[in-house]
């Protein structure tokens, strides 16, 4: 199974305070002994290296880095200029949306890929008919 993780997941993975922090913990419990392959940008990377700098500490930073050095079931893509252009036909036809650039580049990255899943706490995802994991709860 392939996986897009994006900053929501990655963010509650490494902040034991953030909200979704016991379900992120738990949901990758789950994929324990499960062949799965997390797949992010460096769009993602940035934004994630960014929170935690500055919400929680330089040291979290770097760890999360270390993350890319010692898993090889995680994998760090560069976005190209192909998902760039694709972004921009996104951000510009959702005007309704309230999406990110940053979302709308991971939206054509995982189209690019067909990619259907993805480790988020990001409702955007389901905006756009992308699954999230673990699912929304209905309460």
């Amino acid at each position: 199974m392939k996986l897009f993780v994006d900053t929501s997941a990655w963010f509650a993975l490494n902040d034991r305070k953030d909200q979704h922090y016991a379900r992120a913990a738990g949901f990758m419990r789950s994929l324990k002994d499960k062949p799965v392959l997390f797949l992010t940008t460096d769009y993602i990377v940035d934004e994630t290296l960014t929170l935690l700098r500055f919400r929680i500490s330089h040291r979290e930073a770097t760890a999360f880095l270390r993350l890319f050095e010692r898993s090889p079931q995680i994998v760090r893509e560069q976005v190209t200029s192909d998902h760039l252009r694709r972004a921009e036909e996104i951000f510009s036809g959702y005007r309704d949306k309230l999406w990110s650039f940053t979302d709308c580049v991971s939206f054509a990255f995982m189209e690019e890929r067909g990619l259907e899943d993805a480790f988020a706490f990001d409702a955007n995802f389901t905006q756009f008919g992308i699954r999230i994991h673990p699912p929304i709860s209905a309460s």
